[in-house]
């Protein structure tokens, strides 16, 4: 079957797949980059049942398929670029890095993110966190503003938010069995280390994709695009700051000296551990 035979939700499905491909390898490496993909994974499995399913309506299948398929691309090449680097250095994905090690072939976002869960003390909620805030504010804009550039098409709005709410309804599911398939649940010291994980939740992915949305019209404004870029690029590391470096000088001491007493609890399932 060609590519241009292919229903929408198959052509989901076919990405959902790649995704699935990616877990599998990180968990057999116990690269941390796992605790996104799986994520990224499931809502794009749910995604594909909505689009199967008929639930929600979309006006515009192809134009859905067509965005899932361009955002993935843009994930899959920062991973590949990071892969490649790696394969290039001594010590692999356990070692502990700096964004200014990873090359600018990578984008800014992702070597942010990268780097902060290379970390000894970093947490799994985290690892989520930093990527999900890379893929939504760097990998979306951009892979909306590729799309209006090659079509000169703006005018799906409305399912781009019914793409919203597929997605959104489903995080909460999603971040209970990451939980459980690499933690063995998620206990209140977890979140404590995570007080930001408003982005994962249902209104979170709203908030960050409708931005995305916003920050693609910035991009193709040519009198906003250079300051557009600049803040995209560092969204990712305001982030890590905030969750890392908070602001209050007793909350930052108080989270240096629980990160050292308490330590990360994940694990890696088994090969024959199902993706669900």
């Amino acid at each position: 079957m060609t590519a241009e035979s292919m229903l929408p939700a198959e052509k989901i499905t076919l990405v959902a797949g790649l995704l699935a491909d990616r877990v599998r390898q990180y968990d057999t490496t116990h690269d941390r980059r796992v605790a996104f993909a799986y994520t990224y994974y499931r809502l794009t499995k749910t995604l594909a049942t909505g689009l199967d399913t008929g639930t929600p309506v979309f006006n515009d299948p192809p134009w859905v398929a067509e965005l899932c398929e361009t955002l993935a691309s843009t994930y899959f090449d920062a991973m590949d670029g990071i892969d490649e680097w790696l394969a290039g250095r001594s010590g692999g994905s356990a070692a502990e890095v700096q964004p200014s090690d990873l090359p600018d072939s990578i984008p800014q976002p992702w070597r942010d993110a990268f780097a902060a869960s290379s970390v000894r003390r970093s947490y799994l909620l985290e690892d989520v966190l930093f990527s999900m805030m890379g893929h939504m504010s760097y990998d979306l804009p951009e892979a909306l503003r590729r799309m209006a550039t090659s079509t000169g098409d703006r005018s799906h709005v409305a399912d781009f938010h019914r793409m919203n709410d597929v997605l959104a309804s489903c995080i909460d599911g999603i971040q209970d069995d990451l939980s459980a398939r690499y933690i063995g649940g998620l206990s209140s010291l977890d979140r404590l280390f995570t007080r930001s994980d408003e982005l994962l939740t249902n209104y979170g992915i709203r908030v960050a994709r409708g931005l995305a949305w916003f920050n693609c019209d910035r991009l193709l404004d040519p009198d906003s695009t250079e300051e557009a870029s600049r803040s995209i690029g560092r969204s990712t590391a305001a982030l890590i700051s905030e969750i890392r470096s908070p602001g209050d000088r007793k909350l930052r001491v108080g989270l240096w000296i629980l990160r050292r007493l308490i330590p990360d609890r994940r694990h890696w399932p088994t090969a024959s551990t199902p993706l669900a």
